[in-house]
């Protein structure tokens, strides 16, 4: 199925899933974006972005202290939806209004897990693409 096919059937079973609770398309956002490259040495020639597993949290990101002077992120336990991402494509996501942590993860074996935090509003696109956090 092709990403635009993909978006319509997301689209469809948002929207079917809504009606029951009065909501509409207005009552829903869409974050779109890709997955930078991990790309550490600013090498040029790299696709747009880089393949990858796209997984949509529901909520905000926070920080727990593990000692003086250090912490560690929390990331949002609920999970939304997963997505592969092929290379140079880009996600779509048909989300309700609300805050969300994108979070990405490279084929083996790499090991790191780039994120972007979102806040969608009713009726609107926002771009996010997932940043290079491999610099």
């Amino acid at each position: 199925m092709t990403p635009l096919g993909r978006r319509a059937a997301r689209l469809v079973a948002l929207l079917l899933l809504a009606a029951p609770a009065g909501c509409s398309a207005q009552s829903i956002g869409t974050v779109t974006g890709g997955i930078i490259p991990c790309n550490a040495l600013g090498i040029s020639g790299e696709p747009r972005y880089a393949p990858g597993s796209v997984t949509v949290l529901e909520g905000q990101i926070h920080w727990r202290g593990t000692g003086p002077g250090t912490s560690v992120i929390v990331f949002p336990a609920t999970v939304v939806v997963t997505e592969w991402v092929a290379v140079d494509a880009s996600y779509d996501f048909v989300l309700p209004p609300g805050h969300y942590v994108l979070r990405a993860s490279f084929p083996p074996p790499a090991t790191i897990e780039p994120w972007v935090a979102v806040t969608l509003q009713a009726g609107k696109t926002e771009h996010a693409d997932i940043p290079n956090m491999c610099m």
